[in-house]
């Protein structure tokens, strides 16, 4: 199952992106956090800070 769900989040991150440099997303782990960034903006770079500890 690939096929991208839309949220109701996108139009308050597009908005806030306008007025801000860096936009975090945190959430629980499968919840669509980076497939909503690569629909989002399919051709910026991201960075995971996910680290084992």
């Amino acid at each position: 199952m690939n096929e991208y769900i839309p949220r109701i989040l996108s139009s308050k991150i597009e908005e806030a992106a306008k007025y801000y440099p860096v936009i975090v997303i945190t959430g629980p782990r499968q919840s669509g956090k980076t497939s909503l960034c690569r629909h989002l903006y399919p051709d910026y770079r991201y960075v995971c800070l996910y680290s084992h500890i």
